[in-house]
């Protein structure tokens, strides 16, 4: 890892995260590119290392093993297209673009140039999201009857895309990570308060098969709230992603109505009987999952492996969102 050379286009708040990590990581060569000179600045500060270059052209015209985009969503087609044709390998971050057609040009362009496109899903490389992917597959809780993901804080508010691009964007990926099936989307609406056009509180209702699925989502909330709920016929799942002691919480309760035959005829209740056991939180090493996705990254690189979260991943996301304005 030591010895590869990476480049990156912008270097606010995310991008600086990522320099950071790369600089954990041992990377030595380093080279940054933003249009806002202040962050140049401020980047060369934090990290005197690290080059920039303030010519997009010309950073263009380097020799980077890959290049990582931490941009506005409106920008990074054009950006991803230029990083492509110059022959580089590309780290895109989530959206990868507003458009499934912009998406579909750049997987062809990645298939000409023989380079991989990795997007920014990073919840694919959080440890805890793959215990509880491990516990679907094993069955502990049982059929799978409900899965409800909630996504709220105050800001940042984005400009270009809605609250369920930004946010529930993620949770979409990860709903594909724990089943790899398509969603069917039965309901949607948003509010918009800030800008037409741009909701910034979404929700969403579909369905994998014949489980349920909702997702919330917001920007305008005075609490910040990660929360993924998942309910099984024998045990219920709680991942407070802030609850930094016990994020993930396994319930041993769950509630059914008894069989008819059970019934003697002299009684008969329309109560569900409710069963409530022990409550297991388990301790799972962690590492931070930004390092494991820049890991992937470079580890792609290095070894010529397609990315667990490829284009292909990201174009069916978007096509999900998408369907977003034609549900009513």
């Amino acid at each position: 890892m030591k010895n590869n050379q990476i480049g990156i286009i912008g270097v606010g708040y995310w991008g600086t995260n990522i320099v950071n990590v790369l600089h954990k990581l041992k990377i030595k060569k380093i080279f940054c590119y933003d249009k806002n000179i202040e962050n140049l600045n401020e980047i060369k500060k934090k990290f005197p290392k690290v080059s920039i270059v303030k010519n997009l052209n010309l950073f263009l015209k380097s020799n980077f093993d890959g290049v990582i985009i931490s941009v506005d969503t409106k920008y990074h087609f054009n950006l991803a297209k230029k990083c492509l044709l110059s022959g580089y390998n590309i780290f895109v971050e989530k959206p990868a673009t507003n458009k499934t057609a912009h998406l579909k040009i750049l997987n062809q362009l990645s298939i000409q140039q023989k380079k991989f496109f990795m997007t920014g899903y990073i919840y694919f490389y959080n440890d805890h999201i793959k215990y509880i992917k491990e516990t679907l597959k094993k069955r502990k809780l049982g059929k799978i009857l409900y899965l409800s993901f909630e996504r709220f804080n105050l800001g940042p508010v984005r400009s270009d895309v809605s609250s369920a691009w930004d946010l529930s964007s993620h949770d979409l990926a990860i709903l594909k990570f724990f089943f790899n099936k398509k969603l069917k989307i039965s309901k949607f609406f948003g509010h918009d308060f800030l800008k037409k056009g741009i909701n910034d509180i979404s929700q969403i209702s579909g369905r994998v098969g014949d489980i349920k699925v909702d997702f919330k989502s917001s920007w305008l909330n005075p609490e910040k709230i990660r929360k993924i709920v998942i309910i099984g016929k024998k045990k219920m799942l709680l991942y407070n992603e802030l609850d930094f002691k016990e994020p993930i919480k396994i319930f041993n309760k769950y509630a059914e109505y008894p069989k008819i035959a059970k019934f003697n005829k002299k009684f008969f209740t329309q109560k569900a009987n409710i069963y409530q056991g022990s409550t297991f939180a388990p301790k799972i090493k962690i590492k931070s999952p930004l390092e494991n996705e820049m890991i992937e990254f470079i580890n792609c690189i290095n070894k010529n492996k397609k990315p667990l979260t490829s284009i292909k991943l990201s174009i069916n996301i978007l096509e999900t969102l998408e369907k977003l304005n034609r549900v009513k």
